[in-house]
């Protein structure tokens, strides 16, 4: 058992930041499954700690980069404009979340799926293509297939896992990573632009789920994915236009925060502050 502080790192926020689709919340916190590993983190009661049921050393070699605890996510809130006030009240409340070190693999896959479907749904498909191709690794689990697992499922094996039109989309990308036509080692090792037009260059793959996998993927925290959440509170605060540039290298910690706070204001028909005074 490893106790780690849980200073930004808030359970309850990084799984809610549609970021993450193997997370699952258990009683005590949540178990998650990354890495063909799992992994059980609870909160402390009382206590400024979270448990995680891992030893030292898996959580020095796997654990600790994969939810990112030597950023400082304090230093990053600290870069937030004075005269953004609600990009200020943004940070506040989200300030548990941390970009998470995800497989690219896995992230470009999950991104796919998520096209058109709400979190349940894109949970549900994700543990249905894990379950028809990935390596079991505990009772009734399974670790995310790797590409060349996928690529062995038929377009009707995987229109079976609940993907629809997306099937054809995975069987296209899994197949060009089966083959070596692609590699995540090459695109890791591409600067953010390049590696955005390579990702959109796979069938399926936009503007928003390019951005997407970068952040969430391959860590490129300057990413900034745009969808109904942002337009609206383009709209809504920042008078038709998110001022990105201002955020830069951060830009897509800054998207997390107002994402989180955008979707708490419509649940609880709260107020925020205006944009600039």
């Amino acid at each position: 058992m490893v106790r780690i502080s849980n200073k930004n790192l808030d359970l309850d926020s990084i799984a809610e930041s549609g970021q993450c689709f193997r997370w699952k919340k258990t009683p005590d916190g949540y178990r998650v499954i990354a890495f063909g590993r799992i992994l059980n983190m609870a909160p402390v009661p009382q206590e400024p700690f979270i448990e995680l049921d891992c030893t030292g050393q898996e959580y020095g070699r796997i654990w600790k980069d994969y939810l990112d605890m030597d950023t400082d996510y304090d230093g990053i809130i600290r870069c937030v404009p004075d005269e953004d006030l609600y990009l200020k009240e943004a940070a506040a409340c989200g300030s548990g979340i941390r970009i998470l070190r995800q497989d690219p693999w896995e992230t470009l896959i999950t991104f796919l799926i998520s096209q058109r479907k709400n979190i349940p749904a894109i949970k549900q498909a994700v543990e249905k293509i894990c379950t028809a191709a990935g390596t079991k690794i505990g009772e009734d689990l399974y670790a995310f297939p790797d590409p060349e697992q996928l690529a062995s499922l038929s377009l009707e094996d995987l229109k079976g896992c609940s993907l629809g039109y997306r099937a054809q989309y995975i069987q296209s990308t899994a197949d060009a990573f089966a083959r070596g036509a692609a590699s995540m080692e090459k695109l890791s090792a591409m600067p953010d632009e390049e590696l955005f037009q390579a990702l959109c260059s796979f069938y399926g793959v936009g503007k928003k789920i390019a951005l997407c996998t970068m952040l969430f993927g391959f860590h490129r925290m300057d990413s900034f994915p745009v969808d109904v959440w942002m337009n609206r509170v383009a709209e809504r605060r920042y008078r038709g236009e998110i001022p990105m540039e201002r955020y830069s290298p951060w830009g897509g910690v800054m998207q997390q925060y107002m994402f989180a706070y955008e979707r708490k204001l419509a649940e609880t028909g709260g107020r925020e502050k205006e944009v600039f005074q």
